[in-house]
């Protein structure tokens, strides 16, 4: 039997220990993030400034968000929070203090951040407030005027330092958010809706390049699913490579018109959607690097061919990886390769590197969730010489990746859109259904301007009714947008002529010869039957880029 000193030893060493361990977790326990809300802004100007409201928004995310710490809501939430408190704004749908509060309320955040812009020719507004829900701490109100709108940047970094120091304690370098320069092609080009500039540099011939606007090189009866140019042969003729869904075909220019110089023929157990050329293995010839589905759509059976001085030879076969070829230092190129998953926006990105007559992964990329390597291209966006990387993600939306994964930028309109869809495994509780995923085609930076600044170049195509057919995708229109980083958004720079079908893939080449850029691309018709692919017809056309 214990005794009675040392029961009470034992006991008050339990008390300590119970202290002790209370001290030391509960700080980790309690400390939550803190949640904002950031309202979109409202945009008051007598001008279309949808992307500017965008780029406030994902301004104001990025900068406010700090990992474990401070939590911003993303815009789908704020969205359909807003469309259910349209009742509370009142019929202007202006946001105050008041309403701002029930709204907090509502959603349960620590703090809503909310405000509006003001342009009205050269002059710009910014009036922005942070209201703390629990009015521990007076709400944070923000003022500035300008009498330009390149001042809108400088004016957010402001304000977000003023959040972050007076409200999360956080001090953040201003360098962080440099103002990118200016490109002088903005404001100065074919616009989307028709306006021209002083200076057009080289936009305007996109749309002038003929009476036609574009030419015509090749009419094709078929689906041509995936498109790519390069000088397979090394003899300085730049040869054009479309794919089926099981063939290839090797065409060259004479005069106006894309012949068929060879034709290669794969198994039909394959489903082609992507084709890149490039020499990776450095033996002087560049491979096609062609990304295949399996005829069931569940599964890769990639394969690269190479031409070897007399024929056209396959290196490697049944791999499983999509592979997409993307612009590297110095003119070079630089392999991707994204792993087979059960979900296509699902498997890691890898640098791909040769190695006997395959190729093998070499550095992972850290990407966002949901991205496909397809439409993935690397360059700088929002300030030069950024690390940077710019896709189209699952939902056709445009995003701008920092090289460590987190999103920069993200837009509102739907770009991208093809037919070419993988099957998801079926549900087990219905076996007969199979989830369709459809793939975005590829995206591209190019100096269209010829002012060192390059711009992107993206396919939009649209689907028919807005896409309420669902699972099914059928296109009525297409063309290929280019944007330009404006200092908060990308902003549509200008676009081609409107094709009738869809845009199945494109690039930019000097395809005959005479010293300017061609902007190659391959046009799918719109099919009169609904289903399958009979009556299809394809053409590739061309503009001039100068």
């Amino acid at each position: 039997m214990l005794k009675p000193y040392k029961i009470m030893k034992t006991g008050w060493i339990v008390v300590v220990l119970s202290l002790f361990i209370i001290v030391t977790i509960t700080p980790g326990l309690c400390s939550q993030p803190k949640k904002v809300a950031v309202i979109p802004f409202l945009v008051n100007s007598p001008q279309d400034l949808g992307f500017l409201q965008d780029g406030l928004f994902n301004m104001l995310f990025s900068r406010l968000s700090d990992p474990g710490k401070v939590e911003v809501m993303d815009r789908e939430t704020i969205n359909k929070v807003m469309a259910k408190t349209k009742a509370t704004l009142g019929s202007k749908g202006l946001l105050n203090e008041s309403n701002a509060r029930i709204i907090g309320a509502n959603i349960g955040v620590d703090y809503i951040l909310f405000g509006s812009l003001t342009h009205f020719g050269e002059s710009v507004s910014l009036d922005a407030s942070m209201v703390d829900m629990t009015a521990k701490k007076p709400t944070l109100t923000f003022f500035e005027q300008s009498k330009s709108m390149g001042d809108v940047i400088p004016m957010v970094n402001t304000f977000a330092g003023d959040i972050n120091l007076k409200v999360f304690n956080r001090r953040i370098a201003n360098e962080m958010y440099a103002v990118p320069k200016v490109s002088p092609l903005q404001g100065n080009s074919q616009y989307s809706n028709g306006q021209e500039g002083r200076n057009s540099g080289g936009f305007i011939n996109l749309q002038q390049t003929s009476q036609k606007g574009f030419q015509t090189h090749l009419k094709f009866k078929g689906q041509i699913n995936a498109l790519a140019v390069g000088d397979l042969k090394k003899n300085g003729s730049i040869q054009v490579v479309t794919a089926t869904d099981y063939e290839i075909f090797i065409h060259k220019l004479e005069g106006n018109r894309l012949l068929v110089e060879k034709k290669l023929e794969f198994s039909s157990i394959h489903r082609i959607i992507s084709l890149d050329i490039a020499d990776i293995n450095k033996n002087g010839y560049p491979e096609i690097f062609v990304t295949s589905l399996n005829i069931q759509r569940e599964g890769l059976k990639s394969f690269v061919v190479e031409y070897n001085g007399s024929k056209f030879i396959t290196l490697t076969d049944d791999e499983s990886y999509y592979f997409r070829v993307i612009d590297g230092p110095d003119n070079g190129k630089i392999l991707l390769g994204q792993r087979y998953a059960a979900h296509p926006y699902k498997g890691k990105i890898y640098t791909m590197k040769a190695m006997g007559t395959g190729y093998v992964k070499d550095k992972k990329l850290r990407m966002p969730r949901r991205a496909s390597v397809l439409s993935l291209v690397k360059g700088a966006v929002t300030q030069k010489d950024a690390a940077e990387y710019v896709m189209i993600n699952e939902h056709g939306r445009l995003t701008v990746v920092t090289d460590t994964g987190r999103i920069d930028w993200q837009g509102n309109k739907k770009f991208g859109g093809t037919a070419h869809y993988f099957l998801l495994p079926r549900d087990d509780l219905d076996v007969t259904f199979q989830e369709r995923v459809y793939f975005n085609p590829r995206i591209l930076f190019y100096d269209a301007g010829d002012d060192g600044k390059k711009e992107i170049f993206a396919v939009r195509n649209e689907e028919l009714g807005g896409g309420v057919l669902g699972r099914y995708k059928r296109f009525t229109k297409g063309s290929l947008e280019i944007l330009s980083w404006n200092g908060i958004a990308l902003a549509p720079v200008a676009k081609t002529r409107t094709v009738q079908g869809w845009i199945s893939d494109f690039a930019i080449a000097d395809i005959d010869g005479d010293g300017q850029n061609e902007l190659v691309t391959s046009v799918v018709g719109k099919s009169k039957i609904a289903i399958g692919k009979k009556g299809i017809s394809s053409n590739i056309i061309s503009y001039k880029l100068e």
